[in-house]
C-alpha cells in the first residue's frame, strides 16, 4: 500500500472527507489522486495536523496507524487550554451554578475536538479523569 493509500485509509477510519484533509493540508482537492509521493513539506503539514496519525506506519509501515503516545498529548492539550482559561471559568463560576459552569466546560471540549481534531478515543479517556477536573472546578471555587 502506498502512502496516498494509506491516507485514504486513515480518512475513511477516521470519518474525514479527501476535501476536509486537502484544505487543511493546504493542498488541492486531486492531491490524494494525483501521482504516487508525497513531498516532505506536505508530510509535515500532515503530522501538524493530525497528530494522531503514526507518521512511522504512513512512511515506513512500522507499528499502527493511530499513535496512542500523540492521543495523550491532545489530551494534555486539552489540560493546558483549560488551564489558561481559568480567568474564565471564574467568570462562570462566580455568576453560575455548578451545573451551568459543567455545560460551559463540555461546550469547551466540543469546540477543542472540532478546532483541534480530538479523537473519539481522547474524549472517553478524559471522562475518565472527569474526577481531576471535578476537583479543580472545586479548587477554583474555593479561591473565588
Amino acid at each position: 500500500m502506498n502512502t496516498k493509500e494509506k491516507i485514504l485509509q486513515y480518512l475513511d477510519f477516521k470519518g474525514i472527507s479527501q476535501g476536509k484533509f486537502c484544505r487543511k493540508i493546504g493542498v488541492s482537492n486531486g492531491f490524494l489522486s494525483s501521482g504516487k509521493h508525497i513531498g516532505s513539506e506536505k508530510l509535515k503539514a500532515i503530522r501538524d495536523n493530525y497528530v494522531d496519525l503514526n507518521m512511522d506506519w504512513l512512511i515506513y509501515d512500522e507499528g499502527e496507524m493511530i499513535s496512542s503516545e500523540n492521543v495523550v498529548n491532545e489530551q494534555e492539550l486539552v489540560y493546558d487550554k483549560l488551564s489558561n482559561d481559568n480567568k474564565k471559568l471564574i467568570d462562570v463560576l462566580k455568576k453560575e451554578s455548578l451545573a451551568e459552569t459543567l455545560e460551559v466546560l463540555i461546550k469547551e471540549y466540543i469546540s477543542l475536538q472540532k478546532k483541534q481534531g480530538i479523537t473519539q478515543s481522547t474524549l472517553a479517556d478524559l471522562a475518565l479523569d472527569f474526577d481531576k477536573l471535578e476537583e479543580r472546578v472545586n479548587a477554583i471555587t474555593n479561591k473565588g
